[in-house]
Parts: C-alpha cells; sequence; structure tokens
C-alpha cells in the first residue's frame, strides 16, 4: 500500500476506502446510515455494513456522492484514484466541494488532486510554469502583453 508525504495510504477496494474513511470519520454503520438519510440518501445499516466489508458492490452513484461528501473525500478517491483531498472541519469541506466544483467545470479537477501533497517546492514550480505559459500565450492584463510586446518586437529587430 502507497502513502503519501501527507500520510495518506492509498487502499484498493471501493471497500477498503469507504471502511478507512467511515473509520477515520469515527462512523459506526447506522450512525452513517442516519447521516446518509439526512443528506436525502435513505439506506440501511446493513447495506453499509455490507459495502464496507466488500459483501456488496454495487452502490448508486447517488450514494457514493452521499459517501463522499460524508467522509470529506473525493468521489474520485472512493471509486479507486490516487489520494483523497484533506479536509479539516466542515466549513473547509464546504470551501472544498465547492472549489472541485469550480475546478471541475474547467476541467482540472484531475490535475488539482494530483497536486495534493506536493512540497512547496514543486508547486511554486507549476505556479510559475502556468504564468509562463499565460504570458506566453498572451491570456493575461496590459503588464502581461507589454512583456509579450517587447518579446515579439525583440525578436523582430
Amino acid at each position: 500500500m502507497g502513502c503519501s508525504k501527507m500520510g495518506w495510504c492509498a487502499v484498493g477496494t471501493f471497500a477498503e476506502r469507504l471502511d478507512e474513511a467511515l473509520k477515520e470519520k469515527r462512523l459506526t454503520n447506522r450512525a452513517a446510515a442516519r447521516a446518509l438519510g439526512k443528506l436525502g440518501v435513505a439506506t440501511t445499516y446493513g447495506y453499509v455494513g455490507q459495502l464496507r466489508r466488500g459483501d456488496k458492490t454495487n452502490p448508486t452513484l447517488e450514494q457514493l456522492r452521499a459517501f463522499a461528501e460524508l467522509t470529506g473525500k473525493s468521489l474520485d478517491w472512493l471509486a479507486g484514484g490516487d489520494f483523497p483531498l484533506p479536509v479539516e472541519d466542515a466549513a473547509a469541506g464546504e470551501e472544498a466541494r465547492r472549489i472541485r466544483a469550480g475546478l471541475a467545470e474547467l476541467g482540472v479537477r484531475n490535475i488539482a488532486e494530483r497536486m495534493t501533497g506536493l512540497s512547496d517546492f514543486s508547486m511554486t514550480a507549476i505556479a510559475s510554469m502556468v504564468e509562463a505559459m499565460r504570458v506566453a500565450e498572451r491570456l493575461d492584463d496590459a503588464e502581461a502583453d507589454a512583456v509579450n510586446r517587447a518579446w515579439f518586437d525583440r525578436e523582430d529587430g
């Protein structure tokens, strides 16, 4: 089982991941079923237990979304992606969900999730590359346009 620098360990099956996520939240099967009900997804504690043990492997998309919201994990992670996005508390969880929704609309969710756990040095390098690409493609403000004009004028002269 591979672990990230932040201490998250990738586990294989949906059952293992769901069990890990519910344990992190200290949720019993009964408490998880009750919480899912409050999110508008009716289920039984027996079914939650079957999912956790791997006896059942067919949760609906609605159930998966509810489990993701309940545990603060991404759907991608629950379904087998690399590592979960960190969520400290309910307010941070709501903000993280809002940001993920916005990123998904922009088509960058996978990139953002893959950046989880990178060092400050790597994050700075990525930010620098993005800024350089934006300047090269003339996507930013007047200052960037001035830099681009100076660059292209230099090449012409």
